[in-house]
C-alpha cells in the first residue's frame, strides 16, 4: 500500500511533534485562562459588571477588568444569564440560582430544558437594563466581546487567532494519525503472516 511506504510513515513521526507542541500551548493557554474553547453565555449587571462563562466558569469583569471568578458547583456544562439581580444557570435538566458573588440560592429542575433552550438562544447575545447590547464575536478565533456602540470590554490575545485553528487541525492529525496506526498494523501483522493468530 502506497500510503505505508518508509516516507509516509517518516511524515507521520514528523507531524507529531508540532502536533504535541500544539496540544501542550492550548492546555497551557486554558489552564491560565488566557484562551478558552468553550463559552456558556454573556450577561451583565444593573452596575454595569461583565458576567463572561467561559471554560466552565463565569469571570467577572469591570471596566475591563477580571475582578472575579464564580465556579459553578454543576454535574455537566451549562449555560447562564443575570436575571432578577441573580445568576440563572440551566444545564438542561436542572435550573440553580445563585446570587451576584456565586452563593447558591435554590435548584430546581429545568422542565423540558425550557430554560436550557431559552439561554442557547441568548447565549451570544445580551441586552442589560440600561439598554446595552453585549455580544461575544469569533468564538472560534479570538473571542472578542463587544457593545452596540463598538467598545470591546472582553477580548482574548491575537495568538489565538492561530491557536485555535491549530488546534484543530491538530486534533484532525490525532485522528487521522490513529486510522493511520490502525492501518499500519493490520498490514505489519498480515505481510508477518501473525494476522490469523490475533
Amino acid at each position: 500500500m502506497k500510503l505505508l511506504e518508509p516516507k509516509y510513515r517518516r511524515l507521520m513521526r514528523a507531524l507529531a511533534i508540532p502536533a504535541i507542541l500544539i496540544f501542550v500551548l492550548s492546555v497551557i493557554a486554558m489552564v491560565t485562562g488566557r484562551m478558552a474553547l468553550s463559552y456558556e453565555g454573556i450577561a451583565a449587571d444593573d452596575a454595569g459588571r461583565l458576567y463572561l462563562g467561559r471554560g466552565g466558569k463565569i469571570e467577572v469583569y469591570e471596566a475591563g477588568q477580571k475582578v472575579s471568578t464564580i465556579t459553578p458547583h454543576v454535574d455537566k456544562s451549562f449555560l447562564f444569564t443575570v436575571r432578577d439581580g441573580q445568576l440563572l444557570l440551566s444545564t438542561g435538566k436542572t435550573v440553580v440560582t445563585l446570587d451576584l458573588q456565586g452563593n447558591e440560592v435554590e435548584q430546581q429542575t429545568d422542565e423540558d430544558g425550557a430554560l436550557y433552550k431559552e439561554l442557547k438562544a441568548q447565549r451570544r447575545s445580551f441586552t442589560a437594563a440600561d439598554g446595552t447590547v453585549y455580544t461575544l464575536r469569533h468564538e472560534m478565533l479570538a473571542a472578542q466581546v463587544v457593545t452596540d456602540s463598538g467598545s470591546v470590554v472582553f477580548h482574548e490575545p491575537g495568538w489565538a487567532n492561530v491557536l485555535k485553528p491549530l488546534l484543530a487541525l491538530a486534533g484532525l492529525y490525532v485522528i487521522f494519525a490513529a486510522g493511520y496506526i490502525a492501518l499500519d498494523r493490520f498490514a505489519t501483522l498480515e505481510a508477518t503472516g501473525h494476522l490469523d493468530q490475533v
